[in-house]
């Protein structure tokens, strides 16, 4: 028996090959599988010595495997991991966990009747800045909080393939922050503000927005601005940035001078944390039930701000 988690990838696509580079070092889990229907990508993976599967249900029916992470398209994600679940392995799923907050839960109620884990893969929760952030913020350090702004601005928008599939800009990229915003807090959102920005300028994707903001009351007092955005030359940057009534702390998650270190690490660290948790540890990742919540927020948000949600 191998002595570290197997893992099987379902999309060997942008998101999948980073989940594959987080991994290389990682002496705990490793990726032993891939289900990945394009032919061009399945010949790469097999040349990086990867069980490649034409189908999900080939790559279940060979075993094998301790757990799946799931890297397909945003409105696949519940109808895969449902497969997963049903197989009784373990999932890993990519966020949001789809589009709507009723099919994540009902996909977490049968995982809990299944008796397998389901996580959602929020990875900020494994930034060790973010972490220690968390621990202050609970033990008072900061004070009151009064504020907190988490912005998320990529280098370039992603092709209109993806974003017809995404959810549009608060489903797609806001469910980071939201769900960042709840865990680092540990507050309910009582209300919310959100305006877009100008409509794309891709015409293949007409239906969806380059950039917007929105503003959140929490249930204790404290608000938080979420500023999204698809231009950002040079890189990726992720901020996040809490303002208390004792202090201040400012965390740069990812820049353009990071580049995707953080992330890589963050993704080892979630990896691991859930072949822990598979095994019968308590989750230290986000819960399916607490994606379901902010899918809802993300599409408070959407409507707040008079977009539609893509379908494709």
């Amino acid at each position: 028996m191998s002595p570290r988690f197997r893992l099987g990838l379902i999309g060997g696509g942008r998101m999948g090959r980073t989940h594959l580079r987080a991994l290389t070092d990682s002496a705990l889990v490793e990726c032993v599988a891939v289900a990945e229907p394009f032919e061009s990508s399945a010949r790469e993976l097999r040349s990086m010595g990867l069980a490649v599967f034409p189908t999900v249900e080939e790559m279940l029916a060979a075993g094998g495997l301790d757990g799946v992470i799931i890297a397909a398209p945003t409105d696949q994600h519940v109808e895969l991991a449902t497969k997963v679940i049903e197989a009784g392995v373990s999932v890993l799923c990519e966020k949001p966990f789809g589009i709507s907050a009723e099919d994540a839960r009902k996909a977490a109620a049968l995982a809990a009747e299944r008796g397998v884990a389901l996580q959602i893969a929020y990875w900020r929760r494994f930034i060790p800045e973010l972490v220690a952030l968390r621990r202050e913020i609970a033990a008072g350090k900061l004070g009151n909080i009064q504020h907190v702004v988490c912005s998320q601005w990529d280098e370039a928008p992603p092709a209109a393939s993806f974003r017809n599939h995404s959810g549009g800009i608060y489903i797609d990229m806001g469910v980071h922050e939201i769900n960042q915003v709840l865990w680092l807090l540990d507050q309910d959102v009582s209300d919310v503000t959100a305006v877009a920005g100008p409509a794309t300028e891709d015409p293949d994707a007409a239906n969806d927005v380059d950039s917007a903001q929105a503003l959140i009351s929490l249930s204790e007092g404290a608000t938080a601005i979420v500023s999204l955005g698809r231009f950002y030359p040079g890189g990726d940057v992720v901020t996040a940035e809490v303002f208390g009534s004792m202090g201040h702390s400012r965390i740069e998650v990812v820049s353009p001078e990071s580049g995707e270190a953080p992330q890589l690490e963050a993704l080892r660290l979630q990896a691991e944390s859930f072949a822990r948790h598979a095994a019968g540890a308590p989750s230290e990742g986000t819960t399916a039930l607490e994606a379901a919540e902010v899918l809802e927020i993300a599409q408070r948000l959407t409507d707040s701000a008079r977009i539609a949600v893509l379908a494709g």
